[in-house]
């Protein structure tokens, strides 16, 4: 995490708002009077963070009564983004916090864009929940509350929390910084994990221990199948004897009944017939009278045809010799036409002929001759066409009359016809008539009585005597077949259920030691996944990472420590100490401090003031470069608070020394400190200063 800006407003001494921008430098001191308000620029930092500071959080807001509400913005850098937390805390509310990233924009790096942080924008990261945004931020910086101070900050009166831990959580707080918390999640799924197989082997053996309870029924349960089936097996018989009888019974009334409906449907089948038959006659009564009337018309249209045919002798004498007339006068107008066409032919031979031969008697041709000639041609042809035009006006005449003979004469063959006809309707009619009349006689005599006896014998349905009913009643013989096969049914229901009882024991043998085997499975799981948590848990594959980095981490400690004591101290770690048991010959996982000076050995509480701050401050940065080292290294700032009251001129020089040493190593680096002779030894400084208005800050 890389500070880049930070701003904070009504925030412990800071009554009024103020602003630090931590992108002009790398390495700084922050300077002022004991109480200006020095410390509280990084319990700012700290607070914007994790929401924790020195004191209590509720605390944090400036006493003045017109300061509503404590404010910190923190603006930093980490992993080649750049975010943004702005942490509030309303007087008498609850807190306020909101999570942002800043949107990257082409052709910018970061430190780019932390030259002009007020033109970003920003996208939210902020949660439902206050603790849940609390929760992205750790999550984001991989870093928690103490996990961040320990190996960070250098507070005052607390740099040697890292040193004066105990062992364990002197582990735990290593652990974390060097990242190895994945190793207790692992740890913890697979302790999940563990437990839900062990969950699901309860569950295997519960089914077993059904499964053998079950087991334990089957003769009870094979004994009560047999009595069942014996129980069933009678009510079969029972019901198979009752069945029969109702099938005589049925049969019986079925003879009956078929008998009954035989005789009234034949008796059915008369009255119908009888019916018909009166209504055929009545019918045939009807259309006699109605022959009767249609035979005095028919009588008079009879001697009308026969006047018609007395008529059509004199039309065909008549129009035979107009036959022959028109005939004559057809051959003569023929004879005529052609002698007209010859004429026609000679005359204009005549008008054509140019010599002075005749063409026509061989005569010398004068004109007289061709004019007296042609004039008796003409007279003749006249004479000719108007006989011809006569005869032809006789022929149509006879045409027409001939037309007018031959309809009359076809109208006299007709009434042939119609007499024919007419005769023959009239003997038809008079016979059906008299059918008639002799068929109501006789329907009168015997077919009226016999209708009358019929009705009369369905009306009463005494029919069929030799019937006779069956003894017994057909609804009491079905009720009794019902109960029985109502009981028939229950007793196979509960034989079905028996057999299944009987029969699901087998499957369950099966399915026994398809329980035992996957039991066995699991529980070899379970004792795979406790070696897996021994392994993941913090004596496991933490604690070699540890020991790994450990070697790496007391080498530089002791190059900067030796270079703050002269070359007088060193220290070294111990993983491994023995048990206050001497009985015991394992070694228990210890993480001690051992400090050896050139008095020897001595342990870290002998030590002065200073020379303890020598020691952590050591170990303090030999951690924190060699996590700056590590891939994925997340600590970047270092901040110094006070330390160096505690130390002589040459001690401080030293620390001076030491800082410069590493300042490459870390993005940013804060030194506070009251001594006025120390801050000329830094490039860069923050002046704090406190007045009426509160503090206020100065970056010089």
């Amino acid at each position: 995490m890389i500070p880049l800006r930070l701003r904070l407003s009504g925030f412990l001494s800071y009554r009024e708002a103020v602003e630090v921008d931590f992108t002009a430098f790398s390495l700084a001191c922050i300077a002022g009077s004991n109480g200006a308000g020095k410390s509280s620029l990084l319990d700012a930092l700290t607070w914007a963070l994790f929401g924790q500071a020195r004191g209590r959080s509720d605390q944090v807001i400036h006493l003045h009564p017109q300061v509503k509400a404590a404010e910190v913005t923190l603006t930093f850098a980490y992993e080649g983004n750049i975010y943004r937390v702005i942490r509030s805390l309303p007087r008498g509310k609850s807190a306020l916090l909101e999570f942002q990233i800043a949107e990257k924009e082409k052709g910018k790096d970061s430190g780019e864009r932390s030259a002009a942080l007020q033109s970003l924008s920003w996208r939210p990261l902020t949660e439902r929940t206050l603790r849940e945004t609390q929760a992205r931020i750790e999550s984001t910086l991989r870093l928690d509350y103490e996990t961040f101070v320990n190996a960070s900050f250098f507070l005052q009166g607390k740099a040697d929390q890292f040193s004066q831990q105990n062992a364990a959580r002197r582990k735990e707080v290593l652990s974390s910084v060097l990242g190895l918390e994945i190793w207790e999640t692992y740890r913890e799924r697979t302790a999940a994990r563990r437990k839900e197989i062990e969950r699901q082997i309860a569950g295997l053996e519960h089914s077993i221990a059904d499964i053998d309870s079950e087991l334990a029924e089957e003769e009870a349960r094979k004994r009560r199948l047999r009595e069942l089936e014996s129980d069933l097996k009678q009510l079969q018989q029972a019901r198979q004897a009752q069945e029969s009888a109702l099938e005589d019974l049925r049969q019986a009334l079925a003879r009956l009944d078929r008998a009954l409906t035989a005789e009234k449907a034949r008796l059915e089948e008369e009255r119908r017939g009888l019916i018909e038959q009166e209504a055929a006659i009545r019918h045939q009564l009807a259309a006699a009278d109605e022959l009767t009337a249609k035979i005095e018309g028919t009588q008079k249209a009879l001697a009308e045809a026969e006047a018609q045919i007395a008529e059509r002798s004199a039309l065909e004498e008549r129009n035979n010799a107009a036959r022959e007339e028109l005939a004559r006068l057809k051959a003569e107008n023929d004879l005529r036409k052609r002698e007209m066409d010859e004429l026609k032919a000679r005359i204009d031979r005549l008008s054509a002929a140019q010599g002075a031969t005749c063409p026509l008697c061989g005569q010398t041709l004068s004109e007289a001759h061709r004019r007296s000639t042609l004039q008796r041609l003409q007279d003749e042809g006249r004479q000719k066409g108007d006989r011809y035009r006569a005869n032809k006006a006789r022929i149509d005449e006879l045409v027409q009359q001939i037309a007018n003979y031959e309809t009359q004469i076809a109208r006299a063959a007709n009434a042939e016809r119609q007499r024919l006809a007419l005769s023959n309707s009239l003997a038809q009619w008079m016979d059906q008539i008299e059918k008639a009349q002799n068929a109501a006689k006789e329907w009168e005599a015997a077919g009226a009585k016999r209708l009358q006896a019929v009705q009369a014998l369905l009306a009463s349905q005494k029919f069929a005597f030799e019937a006779q009913p069956p003894a017994g009643s057909l609804a009491q013989a079905e009720r009794a077949l019902l109960q029985l096969q109502e009981q028939e049914n229950a007793k196979n229901q509960e034989v079905g259920a028996a057999r299944q009882l009987v029969e699901v024991l087998k499957t369950l043998r099966q399915r026994r030691q398809t329980l035992i085997a996957a039991r066995d499975e699991k529980l070899l799981l379970v004792a795979r996944h406790k070696t897996l948590e021994r392994a993941f848990g913090k004596d496991g594959v933490p604690a070699l990472l540890i020991e790994q980095a450990l070697p790496q981490i007391e080498a530089r400690a002791n190059d900067l420590l030796d270079h703050l004591s002269g070359g007088t101290m060193s220290i070294r770690f111990a993983t491994q100490a023995a048990y206050k048991d001497k009985k015991r010959d394992d070694l228990k996982e210890t993480l001690d401090i051992l400090i050896s000076d050139g008095a020897g050995l001595r342990e870290y509480e002998m030590y002065s003031g200073g020379e303890r701050f020598r020691v952590d401050f050591a170990i303090r940065l030999a951690l924190s470069e060699v996590l700056a080292q590590r891939k994925g290294a997340r600590l970047q700032t270092l901040v110094i608070d006070e330390g160096f009251g505690s130390q002589d001129a040459q001690g401080r020089q030293r620390l001076v020394e030491a800082i410069n040493l590493v300042k490459d190593d870390f993005a940013k680096i804060l030194v506070i400190t009251h001594l006025d002779e120390l801050k000329d030894a830094f490039p860069h400084r923050i002046e704090v200063e406190k007045t009426e208005r509160g503090s206020q800050i100065k970056v010089v």
